[in-house]
This record gives structure tokens, C-alpha cells and sequence, in this order.
């Protein structure tokens, strides 16, 4: 039985150059909890938004699943979190893991009792399966630059080509990692799978109010520039001037 493991993360580029003046930005915490799924996404968006910056979007999702050659039978099975790809209607009879993701989810920490989105592929390796990861091509330096998975993985950049031979598929939103504006492109993805589907955790769209945060940007940004006339001062002069 091979298991295709897909992240949504792995079409979420992210600058993570420390030389690139746009790190700053992108300079994020990762952890699944409640906050990070949602709350901190509000911060984020608008760090972008008062810039008058685009925010940032997935890409390359697109004719995604014509790579894949699956059995008649397959079924993809999809949550939140990453940690359930070790779900046992996910796991049962898998000897083989293929895994399309941004990281390598064979182990950072010490493994605990539980699999966790960062050490599930542990537990595969565990149960006796064989385990390979793709890297998507815009975080190729993760090859050498991510810490050493903790079992025999084989890693490798996306080249593009066909995915073979495939039983079941499991999919995660990864929502510490992607963001709630970003959920539309999730959900067409999704949507555009041609298997029956099977929804773990009840992972749904995140209510998440992108055009307050525009208002929002406007007015704070309107505010500074009104602040900057009463100070007598230029453009963007305020900013980081302890006011």
C-alpha cells in the first residue's frame, strides 16, 4: 500500500534568505495551537498590508493531481494537521510513504508517546514502511540546511514528474504554516481531486475578515501620515522614532 502525503505548505513559498530585505517579514513562529491557526495570521496580514504590499499566496497547486496515477479505490482523507496522516483509517496497510511537503516530518525533537505534524513519519518508519520526501523547488537549500531526519528518508527536490502507483492519499491544510487567506486556494484544491474524500477533523475555512485588515491598514496608515503633518515631519520619518 503507498500513501501520498501532500501539505499545502509545500505551495506556500516563504522568504527564508536572511540577506533578502523581505525576511523581516516572514520571520514567523510555528505552533498548532488555536492562536497560530488564526489570531496570529491578523498580525501578519497587516505587517504586509501597511507596507502596501500583496500578500503572499500559494502557487503552483494548480494540475497538481494529474501528476498522480492512483488505484480505482483511492481515497484521500484530509485535515488540519499533518499529525493525522498517521490516523489509523490513513495508516492502515501502508508500506510505503510519499511525502510533498516543505519539511521533512521525520523528527526535530525528541519523539514523544503521540505523533506530532513535525515526527509522524517517525511512526511510520516504525511500523516498517519506506519513507521518501519532495521538497518543493523554491526550498531546495532545505536539502542540506534542515536538520537530519531521525530515520532512513530518502529527500530530493520536485522535478515535476508523474506520482505512480499511488493507493491513498492524505492531504493537511497546515494551517500554522499557511494562512487563512489562503484557504480558498485549499479548499478548490481540494475540490479539484477526483477521489471520494473523507474529512478527518472537520477542518473547515477560518473566518478570517481580510477587508477589516484592509480598512484597518488604510486608516492606521491615514492616521501616521496625519501625525507626521502635525509633527512637521516627512513621509515615514515617524516610524521607529519611539512615537
Amino acid at each position: 500500500m503507498r500513501l501520498l502525503v501532500v501539505d499545502f505548505d509545500f505551495f506556500f513559498p516563504v522568504v527564508e534568505d536572511p540577506q533578502d530585505p523581505m525576511r523581516f517579514l516572514y520571520d514567523w513562529a510555528h505552533f498548532e495551537t488555536p492562536y497560530h491557526l488564526l489570531e496570529a495570521w491578523e498580525r501578519r496580514a497587516l505587517a504586509f498590508l501597511l507596507r502596501g504590499l500583496d500578500l503572499p499566496m500559494p502557487r503552483g497547486y494548480e494540475g497538481f493531481w494529474q501528476r498522480v496515477e492512483a488505484s480505482p479505490q483511492a481515497v484521500l482523507y484530509y485535515a488540519d494537521s499533518n499529525a493525522l496522516a498517521f490516523h489509523p483509517q490513513v495508516r492502515r496497510g501502508v508500506r510505503e510513504v510519499v511525502l510533498f511537503d516543505a519539511h521533512h516530518d521525520a523528527g526535530y525533537r525528541p519523539v514523544g508517546e503521540e505523533p506530532s505534524c513535525d515526527d509522524w513519519m517517525v511512526f511510520y518508519h516504525r511500523e516498517g514502511a519506506r519513507l521518501s520526501l519532495r521538497y518543493p523547488s523554491w526550498r531546495a537549500h532545505a536539502l542540506v540546511e534542515e536538520p537530519e531526519p531521525q530515520v532512513p528518508l530518502e529527500r530530493r527536490v520536485d522535478e515535476g514528474g508523474p506520482v505512480l502507483g499511488v493507493d491513498r492519499i492524505f492531504l493537511a491544510r497546515s494551517g500554522a504554516w499557511v494562512p487563512p487567506w489562503a484557504d480558498g486556494a485549499f479548499f478548490a484544491f481540494l475540490a479539484s481531486a477526483p477521489w471520494p474524500k473523507v474529512n478527518l477533523d472537520g477542518v473547515a475555512p477560518r473566518p478570517f475578515d481580510l477587508e477589516a485588515l484592509r480598512r484597518r491598514a488604510r486608516e492606521e496608515a491615514l492616521g501616521l501620515r496625519v501625525m507626521e503633518r502635525l509633527l512637521g515631519i516627512g513621509p515615514g520619518q515617524a516610524e521607529g522614532g519611539g512615537l
